[in-house]
């Protein structure tokens, strides 16, 4: 359930905007309502700002000059990684960089089961293998007992990262990291691999070369690291990722050549962000999750077609095996749920598994977010630790949750949206009464993610030439999202299942155009329209071409019937929620006891549905508010009449031997006697 907003454009911001520039309606529109409200703006959106010299972000002269030193001097440099695709690809650069300047340099990047970031073990392996100066790419900001352990070692550190800065700084002969108090640069979201690349065109600069041929030689690798770290992609970042897309068309990385091909990208034809975000980078990122980050590093660091040919084959079948096991964890997620539907009555959903892979379960929150809508740890026991990982929505900041229990955990980090933590297996039950007692007290409804339209969209604005300049917009991604279009007023004319059933393919009538839409994971079987039903949509829009013929097809996001409360619907929810446990106003609760007529409806609704979802906006058609719907089934399954399985979206009646006084009912005496 997301929480809609549609954004209005100001007109006159709009035709002011046209009118400066020449831009189509539709684009203007658009800009406008993302705050692009006039031609300066526009240009830079488009146009992007030009790199800013590396050297203005603090520190990095010193790091160059050291770096530059080292190379003359011989000195033993080690490149320390990280495991995800932002580390890989920063490993990467920084690596075939000094080994192309004759450098003495090898890299190390920890496994998942090291764990994240620079550790005592670790340095001391670093030492044995001869290593006199250790440079870190996307980590290294939290190190500071660390780079005081490297020091007494009699070993150098430099630190590039893009991290938030803790209170105590790493002693390190230099530390570059935009996001530092002192630090003066002009930009400051750069991913790990954005500020990799500024390092080696400051170094580049500082011994003579140019600072553009370096761009152009590794553009392709930090625009593949940025889209996979999520970073925001305006400013320069847009620059990276628009010009590395362009390179990466004819990269001389036979690695990430044979991956590109791999995943069904066809030479000649142009590279999107979305192809790297959900075809490239989860491939990177699966060495990491499931077995160890060397193989992506030998990937890209290939020398031989054959090579590289069997490297990237080798992520395809980790990525394979990555889902497999996400599945896996997803089913037993989904028996849990099954056998005890009460870990949805609480805010925050809390789920845990013996020898889950601690590389995939952040997937698994990931999906349990989409599915549920609810914010959620998933937990993986391995013996005497336990490892979670966490995504939240709005309204819970995940990071200041875990800050409250920090005395009961091991380790903790992340961000508002996504976190993790270790915990000692025997106070994880303290560590999950604590979260649950947390949002219990912050929480006062239902949470959930807000769904943002960038306008409504007229049936004239469902013209190819309308829609096709929308690609101008790209590159897509984190502060720039594909734009989203409110389609209010659709008829369903047809309807089919695509993907075996695990989609639904359905024509609309939107204002006299007839338009095919896609809702791609919605189970045919639990789409609950109709034909000749009206529904409002919000979706992405774009242009297919088939034998010559060119139309436009809907993406949808979300759905609803027309006239959805969508207000209504949440007060409801958050009300249901609270009675499960046992937290409303007694004085509330005689509204919330169904009438005979509405147990009656429901009853006839669950004749004709299989789907608890579809029974549920049926229910709520009919004026029955998910909040008496829920107890209704509540009532039923007390009786044995019905059961419903909230994780498979399944509701079904139940043959009654005997007829049953349903005015005998223990949730009904609790809502009439809440003190009894």
């Amino acid at each position: 359930m997301y929480k809609w907003q549609i954004n209005e454009p100001d007109a006159s911001a709009v035709d002011a905007l046209r009118r400066d520039t020449g831009l189509p309606p539709l684009i203007c529109r658009i800009l406008v309502s993302r705050g692009i409200a006039d031609k300066e703006a526009a240009d830079v959106f488009f146009n992007g700002t030009a790199l800013s010299d590396p050297l203005t972000i603090k520190d990095m002269d010193k790091a160059a000059s050291a770096l530059a030193q080292a190379i003359e001097d011989g000195t033993r440099i080690t490149v320390f990684g990280d495991y995800d695709c932002d580390g890989v690809t920063s490993t990467y650069m920084l690596v075939n960089y000094l080994q192309a300047c004759g450098a003495d340099v090898d890299w190390y990047i920890p496994t998942r089961d090291e764990g994240y970031g620079l550790d005592i073990p670790a340095i001391d392996l670093l030492k044995k293998r001869g290593t006199e100066m250790i440079v870190t790419v996307d980590t290294g900001m939290s190190a500071a007992t660390e780079a005081r352990y490297i020091k007494e070692q009699s070993m150098t550190l430099i630190i590039t990262d893009h991290h938030q800065v803790p209170e105590e700084m790493p002693d390190a002969i230099a530390v570059v990291d935009p996001h530092r108090p002192d630090d003066t640069s002009p930009y400051k979201e750069f991913a790990g691999c954005g500020v990799a690349l500024k390092l080696l065109m400051a170094l580049e600069t500082l011994t003579g070369g140019s600072a553009d041929s370096i761009f152009t030689q590794y553009a392709d690798m930090a625009a593949l690291g940025t889209i996979a770290d999520v970073v925001d992609i305006g400013g320069e970042n847009r620059v990276i990722v628009r010009e590395g897309l362009r390179l990466m068309e004819n990269t001389e990385n036979m690695g990430l050549n044979r991956l590109l091909l791999m995943s069904g990208w066809e030479e000649g034809t142009e590279i999107t962000s979305s192809f790297i975000g959900y075809k490239i980078s989860p491939k990177i990122n699966a060495a990491g999750r499931i077995d160890t980050p060397a193989a992506a590093m030998e990937t890209l660091l290939a020398e031989t077609m054959n090579t590289a040919t069997a490297n990237a084959l080798a992520l395809c079948e980790l990525n394979t095996r990555r889902k497999e096991l996400g599945e896996a964890i997803a089913a037993q997620i989904d028996e849990q749920i099954s056998r005890d539907p009460g870990l949805l009555d609480r805010r925050l959903l809390i789920v845990s598994g013996d020898g889950w892979q601690h590389g995939v379960i952040g997937l698994a929150s990931g999906e349990l977010l989409k599915k549920y809508g609810k914010p959620n740890i998933v937990i993986t026991r391995e013996g005497d630790t336990a490892r979670g990982s966490a995504r939240s929505v709005d309204g819970l900041n995940m990071f200041e949750m875990l800050e409250s229990c920090s005395g009961l955990l091991l380790r903790h980090g992340g961000h508002p949206r996504a976190a993790g933590l270790t915990v000692e297996t025997d106070r994880l039950g303290e560590f999950i009464e604590a979260a649950h007692a947390y949002c219990a007290e912050r929480i006062t409804g239902t949470c959930c993610n807000t769904l943002t339209a960038d306008l409504e969209a007229s049936p004239e604005d469902i013209d190819i030439a309308a829609i096709e300049p929308i690609a101008n917009l790209e590159p897509f991604g984190e502060g720039n999202r594909e734009p989203l279009f409110l389609l209010r007023g659709c008829v369903i004319r047809s309807k089919k299942a695509v993907k075996e059933g695990r989609s639904t393919s359905f024509g609309v009538s939107f204002g006299g155009k007839e338009l095919r839409a896609v809702y791609s994971g919605m189970a045919f079987d639990a789409f609950p329209y109709a034909e000749g039903d009206t529904v409002d949509m919000i979706v992405t829009l774009m242009i297919n071409e088939f034998r010559g013929e060119r139309s436009i097809s809907a993406f949808v996001r979300d759905m609803r019937y027309e006239g959805f409360r969508q207000e209504r619907y949440l007060a409801a929810k958050t009300a249901y929620e609270d009675y499960r446990c046992g937290r409303v106003d007694p004085k509330l609760l005689v509204r919330m006891i169904p009438t005979d007529a509405e147990r009656r409806q429901v009853y006839d609704i669950l004749r004709t549905t299989r789907s608890l979802s579809k029974a549920e906006i049926t229910a709520d058609r009919a004026d029955i508010n998910c909040c008496k719907f829920g107890i209704i089934l509540d009532i039923f399954e007390e009786f044995g009449i019905a059961r419903r399985d909230i994780a498979k979206d399944t509701v079904g009646l139940l043959p009654v031997r005997a007829k049953v006084d349903l005015e005998t009912s223990r949730v009904l005496e609790r809502l009439r006697n809440p003190k009894g």
